[in-house]
């Protein structure tokens, strides 16, 4: 087991014996060192992020019996094999598409002719989450948001709500979407406005 290397999907166990998914290693804004992002495998299924040097910190191993603060919990051979299989099947499908070659697509409306069927949906709408958070105007963000709708889920767009400071209200998908749209029509209308 190669300690180092963490893949999406592999599962870790802590020191205290909890289990957790590795979701993706994900580059600081501030800093540019490489965080870890994983979710608990227990309720309430948290998802976390560490540097990833202190993911993978070595521990004293007589307080519990593992070298490491988050060791890769093995699986058999056959479930392996299977998820080997899965990875090299998206390596292959997968095409490098580069940050600004993906903004570009978002703001001018080309997300389907350029991007669809070279990633995978769930990393559009992760990368996707991510240029919303980073745009600088409203107007950027209503853009990008309206580009995404085929692609948020009800953790994405609470996600959003949050970092817009919105509270939504419980109810379906749609109806969340449609309301983070209006709260961003309202700030882009402001922010136009105040610019003047």
């Amino acid at each position: 087991m190669n300690q180092n290397m963490l893949l999406p999907g592999t599962l870790y166990k802590n020191f205290e014996g909890n289990i957790y998914q590795i979701m993706c290693i994900a580059k600081n804004c501030v800093d540019k060192g490489k965080e870890v992002i994983y979710q608990k495998m227990f309720p309430p299924f948290d998802i976390w992020a560490e540097p990833l040097e202190s993911f993978m910190q070595k521990i004293d191993n007589t307080i519990c019996g593992q070298n490491y603060q988050f060791e890769q919990i093995e699986v058999n051979t056959k479930d392996k094999e299977l998820h080997k299989d899965i990875v090299n099947e998206e390596a292959i499908k997968r095409e490098e598409i580069s940050d600004s070659v993906f903004k570009e697509a978002l703001l001018n409306g080309s997300l389907d002719r350029k991007i669809v069927g070279k990633i995978p949906d769930s990393e559009i709408a992760q990368r996707g989450f991510m240029e919303l958070l980073d745009a600088d105007t409203y107007h950027d963000k209503y853009i990008i948001f309206s580009a995404l709708r085929n692609y948020l889920n009800s953790r994405l767009l609470n996600n959003i709500a949050v970092s817009l400071d919105i509270v939504l209200e419980d109810g379906e998908e749609e109806e969340q979407y449609e309301s983070i749209r209006r709260c961003l029509q309202t700030f882009e209308r402001y922010e136009t406005k105040r610019l003047r």
